[in-house]
């Protein structure tokens, strides 16, 4: 057992991430088709049988927490393989001293958009019920994930310590449903979930493990991520790594004939992870044309570019 002093010093020193580290290939999923109606109304022509649902998107846990004085935060991460369009959990844990005390969304569901591109917003949920813990996310504007076969924070789960307990060292957790519902089936949303850990094969999350945030760590080089939403309207954001010991940094924005429309950065700035957001404007502040742009990165040590759509 640790207590909260203990916990907060570990915090301080800890600098590596424990990630859930997802194998999901991009397989199709099968599950037992239950559905005795099809949406329409008519009889389903292959209840009882095994179909093929889409293409897997797998859950599992951080091995790790954050903590906030007596907050302890965990997270569930996701390789989607194909766009999901929400969630349905139901997640049960061991420890008698944690009491649910909320829900937030990580990056996944953060950044969605509908079918077009459009950024979206996905309602997230959460309800203790008995002896478990109900999680929903939905959207009623067919948002939907990245599906790009990456992993990233799913939801964020905080529970509140018991008064006068310690945290547990390691906490057993399991999920007693799972559905993650599809988009290659549209508009059947079928569950395309492929892997994550049930009643028989349960996950401990070893407390002492802490997970950081991300954007708490410092990169040891320069990186350029893709922008998020891409295509996008009207705007989209950019992150990029800046590691120590870096200084003026620059950020531009140039169109498919290589003039500079956009200055967005031209500074020296801390190192760690940054974020900046580019609303399809250019320096005058006018709005440009659809279509192709690049976005640059640079230094005195590295240059980087990238490609990216906007879709008036």
């Amino acid at each position: 057992m640790k207590n909260i002093y203990s916990v907060l010093i570990s915090f301080l020193i800890v600098t590596n991430i424990a990630w859930a580290e997802l194998d999901c290939p991009a397989d199709s999923s099968v599950h037992l088709d239950t559905r005795t109606m099809l949406p329409d109304g008519s009889p389903n022509p292959t209840y009882g049988q095994e179909i093929s649902t889409g293409l897997c998107g797998c859950i599992g846990f951080v091995n790790g927490v954050m903590m906030n004085d007596n907050e302890v935060t965990f997270t569930l991460r996701i390789l989607d393989n194909e766009p999901i369009r929400g969630i349905e959990l139901d997640i049960y844990h061991d420890s008698p001293s944690l009491v649910y005390a909320g829900v937030s969304k990580g990056e996944k569901l953060e950044n969605v958009v509908d079918e077009e591109g459009n950024p979206r917003t996905m309602t997230l949920l959460g309800n203790y019920l008995e002896d478990h813990l109900k999680v929903l996310a939905y959207s009623t504007s067919r948002a939907r994930t990245a599906g790009d076969g990456l992993e990233g924070d799913l939801v964020h789960i905080n529970y509140e310590l018991v008064e006068g307990a310690d945290l547990p060292s390691e906490v057993t957790f399991f999920l007693g449903l799972a559905n993650l519902p599809g988009t290659s089936m549209d508009p059947e949303l079928l569950n395309v979930v492929c892997g994550y850990p049930d009643e028989d094969s349960p996950v401990v999350v070893e407390t002492n493990a802490l997970s950081l945030d991300e954007n708490l760590t410092i990169p040891t080089q320069f990186a350029l991520h893709q922008n998020y939403p891409n295509p996008f309207n009207p705007s989209t954001q950019i992150s990029f790594d800046v590691p120590e010991g870096s200084n003026l940094v620059r950020l531009n924005i140039y169109n498919i004939l290589g003039k500079k429309v956009s200055t967005l950065l031209n500074n020296v700035v801390n190192p760690g992870k940054h974020k900046i957001e580019w609303n399809a404007k250019d320096n005058e502040g006018n709005p440009v044309a659809s279509g192709i742009y690049f976005y640059e990165l640079s230094s005195s040590s590295f240059t980087a570019r990238k490609k990216m759509l906007l879709i008036r």
